[in-house]
């Protein structure tokens, strides 16, 4: 059951939802690639930039504090410069990647097109389509329900950066450098391990730890995600002003650019 469970999340829902969202953007005559999130601006180094520190730094918080607790012990890591790029940063960009085109791109485009005129509908499309990302999730190593709490609040997160900016990339930087950060710290990823610089060893408890899932099912790790979502709003309110986080309506929805023609000349 649970595997059936998997595949409508990971799959079909959002193959559903993008054909959802392709239909209504044209009815809308919204450009379809700026709409799906792929475009570039002027902002576009600084998302990048930003996805990538404020992840890392909230995790050198969770690994600060788990090891002054006790429930980490902290050792030399496997993994060297060498091989940096292939077995971690290059696996885990790929993974994201993949993730945000499923679940942003996919999923969550086509939920928030379709309640687009509800109140508070992206906000409704961004929380249920974040648990359904952690859903996704329970086939892991380690998982259960109270991870698929702690990766759904991840979800949000990238729903919040994916909406506010109408684009792919401040998502995908922040997934990236989570999942980057967890690794090359020595804990776990969603279940799964990767060489680090560091590796820990699980002194416990579980409710901190969160065991061999990592520490998305921990208190530390949960906490971490509330800390992203504040710095999150941080950022996008410098970037956008006038944006609300009541609406999650940052930047104005694409629209097609208009061709005026040049205006005739007398001779």
């Amino acid at each position: 059951m649970l595997s059936d469970l998997l595949t409508v999340v990971s799959g079909w829902l959002p193959l559903v939802f993008a054909i959802v969202a392709l239909v209504l953007f044209l009815r809308r005559r919204q450009p379809v690639f700026r709409s799906f999130g792929f475009s570039v601006s002027r902002w576009t180094l600084a998302d990048l930039g930003v996805g990538l520190l404020i992840p890392a730094v909230s995790i050198g918080l969770v690994f600060v504090v788990e090891w002054a607790l006790g429930a980490i012990g902290v050792s030399d890591g496997t993994t060297t410069w060498s091989g940096l790029l292939n077995d971690v940063l290059g696996q885990l960009l790929i993974a994201a990647v993949l993730e945000e085109l499923i679940y942003r791109v996919g999923l969550l485009s086509g939920v928030a097109a379709a309640l687009d005129r509800v109140p508070y509908g992206r906000w409704i499309a961004v929380l249920a389509t974040g648990a359904l990302f952690g859903a996704a999730h329970l086939g892991n190593e380690g998982a259960s329900w109270v991870a698929a709490v702690g990766t759904g609040l991840g979800g949000v997160i990238y729903g919040i950066a994916f909406l506010a900016t109408r684009s792919i990339w401040l998502p995908i930087a922040l997934h990236f450098s989570w999942n980057v950060s967890q690794g090359l710290f020595g804990f776990p990823i969603s279940g799964h391990t990767v060489p680090g610089f560091a590796s820990t060893q699980d002194l416990g408890p579980e409710i901190l730890t969160g065991g061999a899932y990592g520490p998305e099912a921990g208190i530390p790790g949960m906490l971490a995600r509330f800390v992203i979502i504040a710095l999150l709003f941080v950022y996008l309110k410098r970037r956008n002003p006038g944006g609300s986080i009541a609406t999650l309506r940052f930047e104005p929805d694409p629209r097609r650019r208009s061709r005026t023609a040049a205006p005739a000349t007398a001779g």
